[in-house]
């Protein structure tokens, strides 16, 4: 069993909760607006070389609000976390509205991004496809994140938990407030991103999950144009969390396990 810490870190902005585990190099992960604030399998695996930081986001689950009016925003409080952390060098991964902040946060703090590794990540317009998730019934929503039935089937026969779904719902209101206009994504994203790669040579990896309702796959195309060089990964029998469907699948294709040292 992976033993994970639990920290709630007060910066200057507000406190924020932090979950770790593990030694080694750095790897920050950052969640999506579904997440349970849950240590992933998938980041147990990862801590196995790797000293994994998952912070919950400001205005999202169990951190302060701290005063966020943007997904920017955000990626400055996380700023503060990685000084009062001391981390100056990281894998960077981020899923879904984590993968847009990820792209933020590396564009605030380039020289310590060693890897940037966007999963099914929203923050471009793409091509218009994605449904508005804010609007979907919770049965569509489910249907379009998860492809695997009998995952559909336990998340349906769960009990429900008063204090998760308290959280997940202060998540999802933060998360409209900030990002729903326009829907997910950022205009200017797209030209600030590409100095990630121009003018700090920063490795990206893109993976998205083939079934994805959420961010349809045909997204990666628009990110594929803003990181020509990055190491693009569908993977099959996947929805929009590929690494919690088929976290092995995902490890496989992004090699994290083998990055044990910075050069």
């Amino acid at each position: 069993m992976t033993a994970v810490g639990t920290e709630h870190l007060v910066l200057p902005s507000g406190t924020i909760r932090v979950l770790s585990a593990g030694s080694g190099p750095e790897l920050v992960y950052l969640h999506g607006v579904g997440d349970a604030g849950a240590f992933l399998p998938v980041l147990a695996m990862l801590a196995e070389n790797h000293r994994v930081v998952r912070p919950d986001h400001p205005g999202f689950l169990d951190s302060d609000d701290c005063g966020i009016r943007s997904v920017a925003d955000i990626a400055a409080v996380h700023r503060d976390l990685l000084d009062a952390l001391g981390i100056d060098r990281m894998i960077l991964v981020g899923c879904s509205l984590g993968g847009w902040t990820a792209v933020e946060l590396a564009l605030l703090v380039p020289d310590r991004v060693a890897r940037l590794v966007l999963i099914d990540p929203a923050g471009l317009a793409g091509d218009g496809s994605a449904p508005n998730v804010f609007e979907l019934h919770p049965d569509a929503a489910l249907e379009a994140t998860v492809y695997a039935e009998d995952r559909r089937r336990a998340a349906r026969e769960a009990a429900p938990d008063p204090l998760v779904h308290a959280r997940l719902a202060r998540s999802r209101a933060t998360a409209q407030r900030i990002a729903a206009d326009p829907y997910m994504h950022d205009p200017s994203l797209g030209a600030r991103a590409v100095t990630l790669v121009r003018e700090h040579a920063i490795p990206v990896d893109l993976v998205w999950g083939e079934a994805d309702g959420i961010v349809p796959v045909s997204y990666l195309r628009s990110w594929q144009s803003v990181f020509p060089d990055a190491r693009s990964t569908v993977i099959p029998r996947a929805g929009h969390l590929p690494h919690v469907e088929r976290p092995e699948a995902v490890l496989e294709a992004i090699a994290l396990e083998a990055e044990t040292s910075w050069n």
